[in-house]
């Protein structure tokens, strides 16, 4: 079975923290460079991971959820933002989630 590993897309204090732990990481500076990164990371068989620590606009969001839709290996997981001081009302993630819970729920 091929060892799977975990990989951190992020900003430099994440990726450092993280890298402490043993974690290898990737400190990502603008979309471009996310986009790039992202798209290696998923042709490589050995990760089995990816944590994105980084701000997103909603096209990149929306194609991140595709991508989990469509794909089951490498697991993503978004990381919120802790430090932003209106985390429950900035949300995009758990907005696009609900959003989809009201299409139906009201197309019904």
């Amino acid at each position: 079975m091929l060892e799977q590993k975990i990989h951190i897309l992020g900003e430099e204090d994440l990726v450092v923290l993280l890298g402490l732990l043993g974690l290898e990481g990737t400190i990502i500076n603008s979309e471009d460079e996310f986009k790039t990164e992202f798209n290696n990371l998923i042709k490589d068989p050995t990760i089995g991971m990816i944590v994105i620590s980084v701000p997103l606009n909603d096209e990149m969001i929306n194609f991140l959820i595709d991508f989990k839709l469509n794909n089951r290996i490498p697991f993503i997981f978004i990381l919120p933002d802790v430090f932003q001081p209106q985390i429950d009302k900035e949300g995009k993630i758990v907005n696009k989630i609900l959003e989809a819970i009201r299409e139906i729920v009201l197309s019904e």
